[in-house]
């Protein structure tokens, strides 16, 4: 029987991700058997404490009678009325709702507020007693609460200056290093105490790998990962594994090729702008040596009384380049509609012919002009010549 209990109640391994439900000792039953395992325990919903509230558990017993068959009265769990109207409502709830700042709100502690943050334990018990025990005064001795406060400005003075100590433990600063610190705190009697403080102090932070004393929350440290560790605070958030395809790698290479001709591309640029600038600057410092030569060229011609032929002295303004030129916008001027009336076609051709007959007239002007003293036997001759052609038709 117990084998078969410990095979169906077998012990898991605590996880951190599983919540466990915390039971005290009065909450569990007092199991004679192990077979009342199997007895089903009724889930009423409230708290232990209130479970044996007469009313409930008449509730629950009648509620199992149903359940059986038996014919019983159903029960209900009185409650307080609440259809009556509170007469002093008025009295003690305003109307009038101001809406908060922010709606969560807190308040520091007293500690982190004021006071001192380290504590003495029993290692720093132990050196506080040894250390009172040379000193017969009690004015001489040093307190818990100087011993802290030396304690504290030793770690938040380490905690400043070398907040890497853990990586080189050897490296601590030095009593004269750090003494400026508790000179900060206003009282002469704790650089007396700190300074045979200081060797406790140091012991304990190379005790504990260059880490604070100061009690605080612990962390998962990069590489570290213990699930198994109830104290961890706070754990690193876990990322899943891309699943890598051929797709996927293909996509990457792809994005690193753009990348690279990208990267590429804004090297080339800024070089080239770097080359402009050196030209520019090569420019200028030319354009001023030239301005300096032509004042002394200037200056010379005066003094000799040289004039004219000034022309070299003037900066002239260079012209842009073609390619410029050619870059240029062209721009495409839109034709205007002429403002005058139609001409018809008719007057076209009469303007056409009078022009050719004033070009005849013109010409047998120049003509006469021409033959100004001569006379003109042309008419006559071709006049004989038609006579003697007439004739010589009839008789033929």
């Amino acid at each position: 029987m117990k084998q078969g209990g410990s095979a169906r109640f077998r012990h898991r391994k605590i996880s951190v991700k599983q919540t466990l439900q915390i039971l005290k000792q009065s909450d569990i039953p007092d199991l004679e058997d192990e077979q009342q395992r199997e007895i089903q325990q009724v889930e009423t919903g409230v708290e232990k404490g209130e479970e044996e509230e007469h009313h409930l558990q008449a509730a629950i017993n009648a509620s199992l009678a149903a359940a059986s068959g038996a014919n019983v009265q159903q029960i209900y769990i009185p409650t307080p009325d609440a259809s009556k109207v509170f007469g002093d409502y008025s009295k003690y709830y305003t109307r009038k709702f101001t809406e908060p700042t922010t709606y969560i709100r807190f308040s520091s502690t007293v500690e982190d507020i004021s006071g001192c943050a380290y504590c003495l334990d029993e290692s720093d018990f132990e050196f506080l007693e040894k250390i009172n025990s040379t000193r017969r005064s009690t004015s001489q001795q040093c307190t818990e609460d100087a011993f802290e406060q030396i304690m504290q400005q030793f770690e938040s003075t380490i905690a400043e200056r070398q907040p890497f100590l853990s990586t080189d433990v050897s490296q601590i600063l030095s009593f004269e290093e750090m003494e400026s610190a508790i000179v900060e705190l206003g009282i002469p009697v704790y650089v007396h105490f700190a300074k045979m403080i200081y060797p406790h102090w140091k012991a304990r932070r190379i005790s504990h790998s260059g880490k604070p004393i100061i009690y605080s929350l612990r962390f998962e440290e990069a590489g570290d990962k213990d699930d198994s560790d109830p104290y961890i605070c706070f754990r690193r958030r876990e990322f899943r594994q891309v699943r890598k395809t051929r797709r996927s790698d293909a996509q990457s290479s792809e994005k690193l090729r753009r990348l690279r001709a990208e990267i590429e591309l804004a090297h080339n640029l800024t070089d080239m702008i770097m080359k402009r600038e050196v030209l520019r600057k090569e420019s200028l410092q030319l354009e001023w040596d030239t301005f300096k030569q032509r004042s002394l060229v200037k200056d010379l011609k005066r003094k000799l009384g040289i004039r004219g032929d000034d022309e070299d002295l003037v900066t002239k303004k260079r012209k842009p380049y073609a390619a410029e030129s050619q870059n240029a916008s062209v721009r495409i001027q839109v034709p205007k509609i002429p403002d005058f009336e139609l001409i018809t076609l008719d007057d076209i051709y009469r303007k056409r012919e009078l022009a050719i007959d004033a070009a005849i007239e013109e010409k047998i002007s120049r003509r006469k002009e021409a033959d100004y003293g001569w006379e003109d036997y042309t008419d006559f001759v071709a006049g004989w010549l038609g006579v003697l052609e007439g004739s010589f038709l009839l008789t033929s």
